[in-house]
C-alpha cells in the first residue's frame, strides 16, 4: 500500500480501487493542522488510517513541522498508540479557522 502526498491539495492518500482513504491538513509556516482522516467503510479496521498518519507524521518530523491534531481520531486514538509522535504535537484546535 503506497501513501501518496499531494502538497498542493494538502493531503496524504491511499488509493483503494475506486475509493480513497486520506488525511487532509492545513499549513501555515512550520505548523500543520491534521484536521480530517477518512477511510471508506469497507476498508476500516485494517490499519489504513494508521499507515497514512505514520507517513504524515514522519513527513512533519523530517521537514521540521509541528502538528496540531484537530481530528479527534488522531488525538484520542492514534497518538496514544504511537507516543513517539507526541514530541511533534502543538496544542490547539483548528488554529487557522477564521473567527
Amino acid at each position: 500500500m503506497k501513501v501518496e502526498h499531494d502538497e498542493k491539495k494538502h493531503k496524504f492518500s491511499v488509493q483503494l480501487g475506486t475509493y480513497e482513504a486520506s488525511l487532509a491538513y492545513a499549513e501555515k509556516g512550520k505548523l500543520l493542522d491534521f484536521y480530517h482522516v477518512y477511510v471508506p467503510d469497507p476498508f476500516r479496521s485494517r490499519g489504513i488510517a494508521g499507515k497514512i498518519l505514520i507517513e504524515a507524521f514522519e513527513y512533519a518530523k523530517n521537514k521540521g513541522y509541528r502538528v496540531v491534531p484537530s481530528c479527534p481520531f488522531i488525538a484520542h486514538d492514534f497518538l496514544p498508540r504511537f507516543p513517539e509522535y507526541q514530541t511533534l504535537v502543538e496544542t490547539g484546535e483548528f488554529p487557522f479557522a477564521a473567527k
